[in-house]
């Protein structure tokens, strides 16, 4: 008997609206886009941000290198803080390119550090201060990140369509009541009893 009641707006009934067909049908197609569509969105996505992000930090684990940066300049003064580390700071100091010129700029060293000490520095090929290249862990993260926002956009869309469908159908539904009453509202409310 439930799936019976589950399917009542597809049987053929003198009391099924048209309205109610395209209600049904709806609510199929955004079931298996909820059921099926979400998590192949999300697969699919997850695929393109890994090999993207593999490829990415592929060429950029070839195009850095890491150097030994000599500070130049003193570090502002390590302040505590709650969780117990250094937060970083943009120091002058000097380093060796790949090409074997000296080079000077700002590099990131830990709060309170010396004028003399070294840091580790990420060079591009150009022998400028850069990034560190992409981890696995960066990698995994933009994977999830994206995975989760397209199957999140697909559930949210999915479920925008299905409340636009009802409520186009149920304003026509309450047009087309209004549009009954109207011719036998009248009949009504002239009988006396």
């Amino acid at each position: 008997m439930p799936s019976r009641l589950l399917w009542w707006r597809l049987r053929r009934s003198p009391l099924r609206r048209r309205s109610d067909v395209i209600e049904a049908w709806t609510v199929l197609v955004v079931g298996v886009v909820l059921f099926a569509g979400v998590p192949a969105a999300g697969i699919v996505v997850g695929a393109v941000a890994h090999n993207d992000g593999v490829a990415t930090a592929r060429a950029e684990r070839m195009d850095r290198h890491r150097a030994i940066a000599v500070l130049t300049a003193n570090a502002p003064p390590l302040v505590p803080t709650v969780d117990g580390t250094a937060p970083l700071h943009q120091v002058a100091a000097r380093w060796t390119a790949p090409d074997g010129t000296r080079r000077s700029g700002d590099a990131q060293a830990p709060a309170g550090s010396r004028r003399g000490e070294h840091v580790n520095v990420w060079l591009d090929a150009r022998g400028r201060v850069t990034d560190e290249p992409l981890d696995a862990g960066h990698v995994a993260l933009s994977v999830v990140g994206a995975s989760a926002a397209a199957a999140a956009g697909t559930a949210l869309t999915a479920l925008i369509v299905l409340r636009a469908v009802r409520a186009v159908l149920d304003k026509r539904r309450m047009d087309a009541w209004d549009d009954e009453w109207q011719k036998t509202g009248p009949e009504w409310g002239s009988r006396r009893t």
